[in-house]
């Protein structure tokens, strides 16, 4: 296979197995290196494109016979089962972290802890209530391509908000090889394709989307900047939950105003 394709392949697939549940290669897995885990975050867009495709087929087969308040129970429900839950359990961690801590150290610490707090309990009731509401709302209206784009520019936050971000643990993590030896390519590529993709499905959303983004990323660029001395994986995954949350109530809000 032709190197350059190889290696996106390879770092797709990355992607792919690092944000979702669906079953990759392990040969291709196996044999990654720090520019290969660096390189996948081009490709965070199109796994996110990927999960909105599931979410959109599911929207279209339960709408038309299912409540849409239980529709929305269980699109919310499949969202988190495909991503294993793991950007809610950043956001968990990430919100006993600053609100139980009272230096980067000891919010680190809280966050590496595997039991959840209070903080963590209530972000994730609220997260799950304003999706579930969100999600209602779109599916009474049939927006679908809220469906399609959420995921994709959710996790384009996660790129642009690890770009040229410090590790916060000096012992490492499950982010450090992420954001090690990203370079400028990967939040342009990552950009480019979330453009396409928002071009080919919705281009009158693109701005909105595009400005929701670079705010939440702002937002936890800073947050891990000035609560946790730098970036975590659990900033990075709070910071896809928050955006998709925002995105949905923004889509939400819009299409029941008209």
């Amino acid at each position: 296979m032709y190197t350059p394709l190889k290696n996106a392949v390879r770092r797709f697939t990355l992607a792919t197995s690092f944000l979702t549940i669906f079953p990759v290669p392990k040969t291709i897995t196996q044999t990654v290196s720090s520019d290969d885990f660096a390189g996948s975050f081009s490709f965070f867009p199109a796994v996110g494109l990927l999960l909105g495709i599931c979410s959109l087929c599911s929207a279209l087969l339960i709408h038309a016979w299912m409540p849409a308040l239980l529709a929305s129970v269980a699109l919310t429900a499949l969202l988190i089962l495909l991503t294993r839950g793991l950007h809610f359990d950043g956001l968990a961690d990430l919100a006993d972290g600053i609100g139980g801590g009272y230096t980067s150290e000891r919010r680190l610490a809280i966050m590496k802890d595997s039991s959840i707090g209070t903080f963590g309990s209530l972000a994730l009731t609220l997260a799950v209530l304003c999706k579930v509401a969100s999600i209602q709302v779109l599916l009474k209206e049939a927006c679908w391509a809220s469906f399609l784009l959420v995921p994709v520019f959710s996790r384009l936050t996660m790129v642009f908000a690890a770009y040229k971000s410090i590790y916060a643990r000096p012992d490492g993590g499950l982010g450090k090889p992420f954001l090690e030896h990203m370079t400028v390519r990967q939040p342009l590529a990552a950009a480019i394709s979330g453009g396409i993709i928002a071009l080919m499905i919705a281009p009158q959303m693109i701005l909105l989307y595009f400005l929701t983004m670079l705010l939440c990323a702002a937002l936890f660029r800073w947050i891990g900047r000035r609560w946790l001395g730098g970036m975590t994986g659990d900033v990075l995954g709070a910071a896809n939950e928050v955006t998709e949350i925002v995105l949905l109530s923004i889509s939400a809000c819009s299409v029941s105003q008209l």
